[in-house]
């Protein structure tokens, strides 16, 4: 797919609306340097830049670059006078040639840029109507958030560990008449119901990590847009993606089924609304007969953290790091090079050429040459050092 259903309509629609003053530059006004005002267009006017550089193309202007410190540029004419814009290092650049006073130009800049963000509405038109089918074949790059999740995720585990210290309180009430009353605020315990609090955070976040680590992993383990559909994928629940990526039997089996229980005991009641799988503790039933409301889960309310006073102690949330700690090696050990890359906060593509250069980066020596030279064009890239 070379281009998007649509783009000859819609660039005619730009040239009759929004871009309707964009002209194409004659080559006896192409003049260096250009001289003029310019303007640096905010990044919340312009969020993505090469979306500008695209809806000009619709309607016949080329694009060049890249070059020093500049990804790209476009010259055109906006009512007879000259002008450019640049995605530079430090930000997208429109530049006015004119001998109009300053404040003059500054309003046509300002018009220019209001058009070319209308001019967006279009563009973004076609790319959500393509996104299905461009997504779901894997053309496409997934940024990855590997770093962001797990600092989530070990902020709260170290809470969970190390609550906060909090002091016993007792506070003596005077009432008339000269009596007393004292009432005791016990630390130990409130630091117990904080660590508890922590642990369903980091478990939360650790899910999170998982999913993210699963759907990023795809292009490592034999991802194929024949049999797979991406947006499909990422659609899925966590246990799904576990057995799609790793497997239904052996070390796979006892994990997922590990992490389940994890999941069931001590997240989902506090990501559902409150209630348990089964409502075993959450829901009590006025029971003929017995006379009394009882929980759905009788007995089995003695593994629900809601049936307690002090819902976990440091054994529980010990044995929950410990088997998230478990996870985190069996990964590096079964899926080494998704891993690698995942921990090098590099973006993940989905495109065959990608998943052609993994496929060929057989040994070790190999595939940390890939590695190293894809960092190395990022960082180009980043820095605009073309």
């Amino acid at each position: 797919m070379d281009s998007l259903a649509g783009e000859a309509e819609a660039g005619q629609r730009l040239k009759r609306t929004a871009l309707r003053d964009f002209l194409s530059l004659p080559d006896e006004m192409r003049i260096d340097p250009l001289p003029g005002y310019t303007l640096r267009v905010s990044r919340d006017d312009v969020p993505v830049p090469v979306l500008l550089r695209y809806a000009l193309k619709l309607i016949g202007l080329p694009s060049y670059g890249p070059g020093e410190k500049v990804a790209w540029w476009v010259d055109f004419v906006y009512q007879g006078e000259r002008c450019q814009l640049a995605h530079q290092k430090f930000g997208v650049r429109l530049t006015l040639a004119t001998v109009a006073p300053e404040d003059d130009a500054a309003k046509k800049l300002a018009r220019i840029v209001k058009q070319l963000r209308s001019s967006l509405r279009v563009v973004e038109k076609l790319i959500e109507d393509a996104a299905p089918a461009i997504l779901g074949v894997g053309k496409a790059t997934v940024v990855n958030q590997h770093s962001s999740l797990r600092d989530a995720y070990e902020y709260f585990r170290e809470r969970a560990l190390n609550p906060v210290f909090i002091a016993d309180e007792t506070t003596v009430t005077e009432y008339e008449g000269g009596a007393t009353g004292t009432t005791f605020t016990s630390g130990a315990i409130r630091m117990r119901m904080n660590a508890f609090h922590d642990m369903i955070a980091a478990i939360t976040a650790y899910l999170s990590l998982v999913e993210h680590v699963l759907v990023l992993a795809l292009p490592f383990r034999g991802f194929d847009p024949t049999n797979d559909d991406l947006t499909t994928i990422i659609g899925w629940r966590w246990g799904e993606k576990f057995g799609r990526l790793l497997g239904t039997g052996g070390d796979a089996s006892k994990y997922r089924q590990r992490l389940t229980e994890v999941v069931e005991r001590w997240r989902n009641p506090y990501s559902h609304g409150g209630f348990e799988k089964g409502h075993s503790a959450t829901i009590y039933l006025h029971t003929p007969g017995v006379n009394a409301a009882v929980p759905i889960g009788l007995t089995k309310v003695r593994n629900s953290p809601l049936f307690s006073f002090l819902p976990t102690n440091e054994t529980d949330i010990a044995e929950v790091f410990d088997l998230f700690d478990e996870i985190d090696t069996w990964f590096k050990a079964t899926m080494p090079k998704a891993m690698q890359w995942i921990e090098s906060d590099l973006n993940v593509r989905f495109d065959e050429a990608f998943r052609s250069e993994v496929d060929a980066a057989r040994t070790d020596e190999e595939f940390d040459y890939l590695l190293e030279r894809t960092e190395y064009h990022q960082a180009m890239v980043d820095n605009m050092d073309f």
